[in-house]
């Protein structure tokens, strides 16, 4: 098995996490659980963005250097639209609201709309990992 090989295993395994994070924000939303719903977002999009890196040999111990390898490797280089950048932002501090701050609401709607923002993020990144 080449290093290459390895690394597509590994992206494969990441966008799987990716996934089953997406269908479990879904469950959460149509619950009614809007924090719960929000972290399994940005999980969703931090393991496509994880499966990315991996997949070109980088790796990342800390949230903060995934947000920004993200900006400098995918958004400022067009490999991803400039929009999935403010998605992944959003999604990055609202989580952070959501887990740390003791009282936290988001409105449903608002919600609805992040939720189908993160699925074309993941999207985007299923065809870049397929393509590179």
């Amino acid at each position: 098995m080449t290093d290459q090989d390895y690394r597509n295993i590994i992206a494969h395994d990441w966008m799987e996490k990716s996934e089953s994070a997406l269908n479990a924000a879904e469950i959460l939303l149509r619950e009614h659980m809007l924090v719960a719903c929000v972290n399994r977002l940005y999980y969703a999009a931090f393991y496509a963005v994880s499966a990315a890196l991996a997949k070109a040999g980088r790796e990342y111990g800390r949230h903060t250097a995934v947000r920004a390898a993200l900006h400098r490797d995918y958004v400022k280089t067009a490999l991803i639209p400039f929009d999935f950048g403010k998605t992944y932002d959003r999604l990055f501090d609202d989580r952070q609201e959501g887990d740390y701050a003791p009282k936290t609401s988001f409105k449903e709607e608002e919600i609805e709309r992040l939720l189908e923002e993160t699925r074309g993020f993941l999207d985007c990144f299923k065809r870049l990992i397929t393509e590179e």
